[in-house]
């Protein structure tokens, strides 16, 4: 085996547990041009979000080399089926007015997503469909947003794009020493979280707390603050248990 084969070897090893979500996706050919964005910086696993259009002919001729990853692409109805076991989901977003405080740049993000790599939990980077990008619910089951910054008077990239510049920072900082930045955590996954915001939200019901409340918007405020919280899987054990103790002794 030759050195540079060994060393390909290692790199997809090594993002392994990276994801590159497409939700939405309206044009077949930004299937494959975003896969051959992925695979140039050594990223392989696409997910496909209730595309309006599969991956076709189209998508193969702009993925060039990277038709494997076009290929073997995992197509999936819900942006939650996607997101079981993810640890930390990077939404991007032009909505820096709504989530402005929430905001951070690729550059601001890679400390973290290189640590989390090191510590071999999953990541997932999520990008919405062409027209309007990502919806108010589908930002909401992220627990990082993220932007591009560009020319205030166009700042439109199209979604290859977009995915080349984020996989272009995280492989440019493959094994750098920023890894060092952030101590080593056992974060909860995503489905952990939603598994305390789902048996919270059947304890509210049963206490009639939803009572005269909007509760759509009660449990967008729990989903961030479960996201804001950085709960490790410990802390989920906890509050999954003081949950089950509260269930059984309400009468």
């Amino acid at each position: 085996m030759k050195g540079n084969d060994i060393s390909e070897i290692a790199m997809t090893a090594y993002f392994s547990n990276i994801t590159i979500i497409l939700c939405n996706t309206s044009h077949t050919g930004n299937i494959g041009a975003a896969a051959r964005a992925m695979k140039t910086m050594g990223l392989y696993n696409l997910t496909l979000v209730a595309p309006l259009v599969k991956p076709d002919d189209h998508s193969l001729a702009l993925a060039s080399n990277a038709k494997d990853v076009v290929k073997q692409a995992r197509i999936v109805a819900t942006l939650d089926e996607a997101l079981v076991n993810t640890t930390l989901a990077f939404a991007l977003t032009a909505r820096k007015r709504e989530f402005n405080q929430r905001l951070a740049t690729p550059k601001d993000s890679i400390s973290e997503i290189i640590a989390t790599i090191n510590n071999q939990q999953s990541i997932a980077i999520v990008f919405g469909g062409e027209k309007n990008g990502l919806t108010i619910e589908q930002l909401e089951k992220c627990n990082r947003m993220m932007t591009i910054p560009g020319n205030p008077e166009y700042s439109s990239l199209n979604l290859a794009q977009a995915v080349q510049i984020i996989a272009y920072e995280i492989f440019n900082n493959y094994n750098s020493s920023l890894t060092s930045l952030k101590k080593s955590v056992n974060l909860a996954s995503f489905l952990d979280k939603q598994g305390v915001l789902h048996h919270l939200n059947s304890i509210l019901h049963k206490i009639e707390f939803y009572k005269n409340k909007n509760e759509l918007r009660t449990k967008r405020k729990l989903q961030h603050i479960l996201n804001k919280a950085e709960l490790e899987h410990n802390e989920i054990d906890l509050i999954r248990g003081i949950l089950t103790k509260i269930e059984k002794n309400y009468k």
